[in-house]
């Protein structure tokens, strides 16, 4: 042993240092985990319950009575309910519709060519745009009488332009398109970032094989891009989900013969319009187990996909 130097001293220390560098790891995990504790894991377990009980929106919690699986059993034979479910699963058909322009677009405003980033902007101005505001550009934008498209359309030689607002058949594609045109600029600047992440080694080995652009888009580019538009599909499929705001904005009384009616929707109005928090509880379970399989089904077919 040197001298001059205490072990168990040393120890000691060494222990104190340890403990105290853990102590502050714990305080800093601690604090997220509180917050997913009172903000997610509680309200939860909170939902779970009133959805077996009639619990009236305004009355204390514990005065609410257990019915059983009776809201459940209610909802699934409510034909608004499958008429909202479907509504909302329509709403997706514009999830790939944005990923696929916002691809195309970021492939061409990715080539160092000039004015490309003032491209990036216009195209990003939508998305830090008040959904409130875009709302009621597209409602005047749609409207049979004095609107845009539609008078457009009659100066092209069209004399009877579809009636958007009011008919079933296109009520759904006005809030398609406006959520695509609204949240392209986001992806466009992911796959932006993405491409830009892709080393030039890979498309110089290809153009010394005399692959041409295509090829180059299709068989590197793409299959490189794939986390990001696996991370995009996923969002967009539980921001689908959650569809509220668009359509209650422009079309009133959920839109003709319901056409709008998203499941959302259906939740706050049985909640709160109706004082049926039992009910509405009910839904947001169902609505959140369908959001989680169809999550589930996607990372495993992400996963099988990396392994083939």
């Amino acid at each position: 042993m040197k001298p001059g130097i205490n072990r168990p001293a040393v120890k000691s220390a060494a222990h104190r240092i340890r403990l105290t560098d853990n102590l502050w790891g714990y305080a800093f995990v601690a604090i997220p985990l509180l917050g997913m504790a009172v903000f997610v894991v509680i309200p939860f377990c909170m939902t779970l319950y009133t959805s077996f009980t009639n619990w009236p929106l305004g009355q204390s919690i514990f005065s609410a009575r257990l019915v059983g699986l009776k809201n459940y059993a209610d909802m699934f034979k409510n034909e608004l309910f499958w008429k909202s479910l479907s509504n909302t699963f329509y709403y997706m058909l514009g999830i790939p519709i944005g990923i696929g322009l916002s691809l195309g677009l970021a492939a061409l405003m990715n080539r160092d060519t000039p004015g490309e980033k003032i491209f990036r902007v216009i195209y990003y101005i939508p998305v830090v745009t008040s959904v409130v505001a875009v709302s009621f550009i597209f409602q005047r934008l749609f409207m049979t009488d004095g609107g845009a498209v539609n008078a457009f359309l009659q100066f092209i030689g069209i004399a009877n332009p579809p009636r958007w607002l009011s008919d079933p058949r296109y009520t759904k594609w006005i809030i398609i398109i406006m959520s695509v045109w609204k949240g392209m600029g986001g992806t466009i600047i992911l796959y932006i970032a993405g491409m830009q992440g892709i080393s030039p080694t890979f498309y110089e080995a290809a153009r010394i094989d005399g692959a041409g652009s295509w090829k180059i888009f299709w068989y590197i580019t793409f299959p490189l891009l794939m986390p990001v538009t696996f991370y995009m599909v996923v969002t967009s499929v539980i921001g689908g989900a959650q569809i509220y705001v668009e359509p209650r904005l422009i079309f009133a009384d959920n839109g003709p013969a319901n056409s709008t009616f998203s499941t959302v929707i259906y939740l706050y109005d049985h909640t709160f319009r109706n004082s049926r928090a039992g009910y509405g509880s009910a839904i947001a379970m169902v609505l959140s187990i369908i959001v989680f399989v169809v999550t589930a089904l996607q990372i495993y077919l992400n996963r099988w996909s990396n392994k083939t």
